[in-house]
């Protein structure tokens, strides 16, 4: 992952990233929530700060694999200002896109997830693959 990513009009240095490498794989997503848990704890989450950005690791990192199975997947968790950023980088073709999930479907609800729980979020492409990523307050 870059060393700085650009979101909106903001050039961010990512010096103070934690970051983890996880495999494509589904059983990897307990790790990836365990890591965001931790780490929101220790940037002074709330509770329900750290409840959401739990959540939307779960939601990132389930995507990725679907996107890039078997691949290494890379998420980092860093400060800014009031907010904490968690990015998700896969290697996977394309961004992601809301699709219209039935009453019976198993997927398509992740986006209006990370919708409900995030602060702001969004992706973009990059050399390699895409980094989707989501920004929730320190207290909510």
């Amino acid at each position: 992952m870059p060393g700085a990513i650009v979101m909106g009009q903001m050039n961010i240095e990512m010096d103070n990233a934690v970051r983890l490498t996880i495999k494509g794989r589904p059983e990897m997503a307990r790790n990836a929530r365990a890591f965001a848990r931790a780490n929101l704890s220790r940037l002074g989450c709330s509770p329900s700060a750290i409840d959401d950005g739990e959540l939307i690791i779960s939601e990132l990192v389930t995507n990725a694999i679907k996107a890039a199975p078997g691949q290494e997947i890379k998420i980092s968790i860093f400060p800014l200002r009031k907010y904490v950023v968690m990015c998700v980088y896969d290697p996977g073709d394309g961004l992601p896109r809301q699709r219209q999930a039935g009453s019976h479907d198993e997927s398509g609800r992740g986006i209006p997830i990370v919708k409900q729980c995030a602060r702001r979020y969004g992706a973009f492409e990059v050399v390699g693959g895409k980094i989707v990523w989501a920004m929730v307050g320190r207290q909510t």
